[in-house]
């Protein structure tokens, strides 16, 4: 009886001094002159922007704050501090000027050696190696293969002009971005367009769709609680788990990369893969010490499957479904793709020329960013800019959605206006004024790419076909942000009616 009572006298007091521990953290940022939404005893503010309710995305839910509080603003996630900043003059001291402060992302995946992940030193040498690889000289190869991709996507469109059907084009436009970055990348031969029920798509799809499990939550509130996250995910290796068919695409990674260093003579194709292979050799590296290993070839070459296909098959669902409801921002994009290359085959000097087209695009990821939530940096050291301090560890985020939807920024920021991003209405905008793409050292290193193949795909899309709206055209577009991206949640359905 006697011990029990000790026993629970010791956990009363171990959980009295938890409670009080608690609560002295959660006042942390208060005490540094940050304003906060009201704080949960317990969650602090996780469950506010991961526990929400589905018809309230956590951009949403950070928006308010933003309206009601300000444009610096201290939340607490889980055991991180972190820091919204959406006053630009003040992110771009943090971004820009300060960057070598902020150096790393808050922590992705500390084992993985994507360069998302990778920190400090490790982080600077491996971007170094890597930045050539989306050279002009390099785009330029790397055009032919993704007009190849391109070209099949045309022919399927020629099936559903034919039919008259209303259709969801996103799905597609899925197939056709990981048939690019598969051809670009990773060499497998999916032909996803050709073959929509593909495994690996399958797979991806589920990957980046899916919610992480609730029970993640925990990892997040309380650290000691990652030693039992280890066993997990072991137990789900062991299992075949969701990640079966990742590891699949990396076995076949390490084949192909076997056999082309085997025999170099015979795999002299410039895609993604080769480049990233050459920037493993002494002659390309940095130096001996950091050129990239095997491991960092195949992990970057999955990451351009993570980061490529999904990013831009949103931005171009994105941009089909605002040309679909706006016909006079169509008829304008046309006549520039007439006027620029006519009846001849598009070049990479027309995509340079098409001005208005790019604009299309980028107004496009404004009102539709499709990453919103991935522009963070972590400071390295405790920072100070006028009366403002961020503590070292703490986490600076940048609102993306809020500031591209900013009325002070953009007037009647809900309108769909390219114009906004012709080149002097560009040059009048303070640079932090548009993050899809991120900014400073860290920023997007694909963006280049990534444009590339939409502006590709929009005119040759366009030049061919008239996009149109249908019954299950639904504007403005639903959306769901699950993780980092953010995705059309009932698909982009339109017609397609061939020009003659």
């Amino acid at each position: 009886m006697a011990l029990t009572l000790v026993l629970v006298t010791v956990f009363a007091l171990l959980a009295a001094y938890w409670y009080w521990e608690r609560q002295q953290y959660f006042h942390t940022l208060q005490n540094l002159g940050y304003r906060t939404p009201p704080v949960h005893w317990f969650f602090g503010h996780y469950h506010q922007v991961y526990f929400r309710p589905e018809t309230k995305q956590s951009i949403e839910v950070k928006h308010e704050w933003i309206t009601q509080i300000g444009k610096i603003i201290g939340y607490y996630y889980g055991r991180s501090l972190r820091i919204i900043i959406a006053d630009l003059d003040v992110l771009k001291q943090v971004l820009i000027k300060d960057a070598n402060k902020f150096i790393n992302r808050s922590a992705v995946n500390p084992r993985s050696k994507m360069l998302v992940s990778l920190r400090d030193q490790h982080w600077k040498d491996v971007r170094r190696i890597m930045t050539p690889i989306f050279s002009t000289a390099k785009m330029k190869k790397m055009m032919t293969l993704v007009e190849k991709c391109n070209q099949v996507f045309l022919e399927e469109m020629d099936k559903r002009a034919e039919s008259g059907d209303e259709f969801d084009v996103y799905e597609v436009l899925q197939c056709l971005t990981l048939d690019v970055i598969d051809t670009c990348a990773i060499a497998m031969d999916l032909q996803c367009i050709k073959n929509p029920e593909n495994d690996v798509l399958q797979m991806i799809r589920r990957f980046l769709q899916n919610p992480m499990p609730k029970f993640v939550s925990l990892f997040v509130l309380i650290p000691a609680s990652r030693i039992f996250a280890i066993f997990i995910v072991l137990m789900a290796r062991l299992l075949g788990g969701q990640d079966s068919k990742a590891d699949h695409v990396q076995v076949h990674l390490k084949e192909v990369i076997k056999k082309r260093k085997e025999n170099p003579q015979k795999y002299v194709r410039q895609d993604a893969l080769q480049l990233l292979l050459d920037a493993s050799t002494e002659e390309n590296s940095v130096s001996a010490k950091t050129k990239l290993t095997e491991r960092e070839v195949v992990e970057n070459a999955f990451m351009f499957v993570l980061a490529g296909y999904e990013t831009t098959s949103n931005a171009l669902g994105y941009t089909f479904h605002l040309l679909s409801v706006h016909s006079d921002v169509q008829d304008k994009l046309f006549e520039e793709i007439n006027n620029v290359v006519g009846e001849k085959d598009l070049t990479y000097d027309d995509l340079n020329a098409l001005v208005y087209t790019d604009a299309v695009i980028l107004e496009s990821m404004r009102l539709y960013p499709p990453i919103p939530s991935f522009v963070l940096r972590e400071a390295a050291q405790e920072w100070t800019y006028g009366n403002l301090t961020i503590p070292k560890g703490a986490v600076v985020e940048a609102p993306v959605w809020s500031i591209h939807h900013d009325p002070e920024i953009y007037p009647d920021p809900e309108e769909f206006r390219p114009e906004r991003f012709l080149p002097k209405e560009r040059a009048n905008r303070h640079p932090l004024a548009y993050l899809a793409f991120g900014s400073g050292p860290r920023n997007c290193i694909g963006a280049r790419f990534a444009m590339l193949e939409a502006k590709l795909t929009l005119a040759t899309t366009v030049r061919r076909y008239i996009i149109q709206s249908c019954s299950k055209t639904i504007d403005p577009l639903p959306t769901v942000t699950r993780t980092v991206l953010t995705n059309p949640s009932q698909g982009v359905w339109v017609t397609f009616k061939k020009r003659v």
